[in-house]
């Protein structure tokens, strides 16, 4: 085998299409990783270490996940970057602020305390919501492909779907049947509104997931999505695969309906795979392979390809002595249903020096970026935050956003004595939350992971949404199993090398 032939291609680093190359690599394929403009999530800005966007592991205890980190041979080392938090967050409104605790009996004495109006029934709820939530990962427990396409496919999906306890009522209200209302009801529904994905509406068993796998299986990561990167990264490289994280794809090599090779920005020669694993929107996939390449069903995909929501974050460097006594490290600010600045998801950024903290601001703009290119966005979060934190004007010593173009103000004065390490937005693509569009009973299931052009398969949040970086393992798993598939050999010599051998 040449060492510019690999049997996969992972296009970007997200953890995806990243996941997936893990697994193929330990099934005994050659894997490469090209970073695809999918820069380093931390960077430094006058003295400080921003992220680009927040980064939680909610339902780090579903069995796909579980299933994943046992077959790549990393739970010890998954478990060490894990990081103890008495608060997993805190969800603050205009008139309450609650924490969620990593003791389920903490959280339902905190709710209790803000709602005693449903002290006699708080138990009863959240074990209702617990067993919702089970149902859930009964479901996905199995090796299935989501969405399914495939006879066998569907015909394990269908048999799987009898775990869903809303089958047959998909547009009931999962609210409802729990008995809540009022203020308890705007508190349960502040996680769909923020990892929903934009829709009006979610089917039952999603809602009951988001809110049973944030209150009760969330896990803080040490290093957040970059050390979570590094570890896929490490198990590619220990079973022979390559990263390349500086490199960009100029095109895919398509020939009679099948991927060839990938052509890489700054080489002469294209780098042979058979193929092509991607978080790519279909908009943005097209511009990588010619027009005459195109199937009917790629076709499709880009025509269909739904408007985005902008993801925007914006990073505040301050003293921490600002922080108010007893702000956890992630807070959802909701002033409001509404998207953009009424809805902020706030993460604190540990620093080298103890005496200064990081927060990173993020939110949803739908489907337009004027306010983010004006500064009014801008503008709406620092009243937001000055209302969470009083006299923050104060302490605040840097503003920067990655993603509005406005370059970092520094407030203090100072000249930094090294040049910060600042990206820029032009060679950043925005991290964007997809529209689900689920017209499934179950409600995680989007765009196909096969796009029409053999060897050319799609992963991440696109395929499989609504539920956070969980769906992005589920998508990983299903995909990991088609590539398998395309190449069946390859694994049956994994199985053979791991298998004992009797003396």
């Amino acid at each position: 085998m040449g060492g510019n032939y690999y049997d996969v291609v992972v296009l970007g680093m997200d953890p995806g299409p990243l996941c997936a190359g893990a697994l193929l690599s330990r099934r005994g394929f050659r894997v490469l990783v090209i970073g695809h403009h999918n820069a380093r999530e931390s960077y430094h800005c006058h003295g400080y270490r921003f992220v680009k966007r927040p980064f939680l592991l909610p339902g780090a205890s579903s069995p796909v996940i579980s299933k994943i980190i046992q077959e790549l041979s990393v739970g010890q080392l998954f478990s060490h970057t894990e990081l103890p938090c008495d608060v997993k967050f805190q969800v603050v409104q205009p008139s309450s602020r609650i924490s969620v605790f990593e003791d389920a009996k903490q959280t339902a004495a905190e709710l209790v305390r803000e709602f005693p109006e449903y002290a006699y029934k708080i138990t009863d709820i959240m074990t209702e919501v617990g067993r919702y939530s089970g149902d859930f990962e009964k479901f996905i427990q199995n090796d299935l492909v989501i969405p399914p396409e495939t006879f066998f496919e569907r015909r394990d999906f269908s048999r799987s779907a009898v775990q869903n306890p809303f089958m047959g009522m998909p547009t009931i209200d999962v609210f409802e049947k729990l008995g809540v209302r009022g203020k308890f009801r705007d508190f349960l529904e502040i996680l769909p509104r923020f990892f929903g994905g934009g829709l009006a509406h979610l089917s039952p068993l999603v809602t009951a997931r988001i809110i049973g796998a944030w209150l009760f299986d969330t896990r803080c990561l040490k290093d957040g999505l970059d050390g979570l990167r590094h570890l896929l990264c490490e198990r590619i490289i220990e079973q022979g695969g390559d990263i390349q994280e500086s490199y960009c794809a100029d095109g895919i090599e398509v020939k009679r309906g099948k991927v060839t090779g990938v052509r890489m920005s700054g080489r002469k020669e294209t780098t042979a795979t058979q193929m092509v694993l991607t978080d790519l929107r279909p908009s943005s996939l097209s511009s990588l392979v010619e027009p005459q390449a195109w199937t009917s069903r790629f076709k499709a995909l880009v025509e269909d390809d739904p408007d985005p929501l902008f993801g925007y974050a914006l990073n505040l460097g301050v003293k921490k002595e600002v922080l108010p006594a007893g702000m956890a490290d992630t807070v959802f600010l909701a002033m409001s249903a509404e998207l953009g600045a009424d809805l902020l998801r706030i993460q604190v950024v540990p620093q080298d020096d103890p005496d200064r903290a990081g927060l990173n601001i993020s939110c949803a703009v739908p489907n337009s970026n004027e306010d983010i290119l004006s500064g009014r966005l801008r503008d709406k979060i620092l009243d937001r935050m000055r209302w969470l934190i009083p006299y923050l004007d104060n302490y605040l010593e840097v503003i920067h956003s990655p993603f509005d173009g406005f370059g970092p103000v520094d407030l203090t004065g100072e000249a930094d004595p090294a040049a910060p390490s600042v990206p820029h937005p032009e060679q950043i693509e925005n991290w964007l939350i997809r529209v689900v569009q689920s017209p499934g009973e179950v409600g995680i299931e989007n765009v196909p992971h096969r796009t029409g052009i053999k060897g050319l398969l799609l992963s991440g949040s696109q395929v499989v949404s609504g539920l956070g970086v969980e769906t992005d393992f589920i998508a990983a798993w299903g995909v990991a199993k088609i590539a398998g598939k395309m190449d069946p050999s390859r694994q049956r010599i994994a199985r053979s090398m791991r298998s004992k051998v009797e003396v």
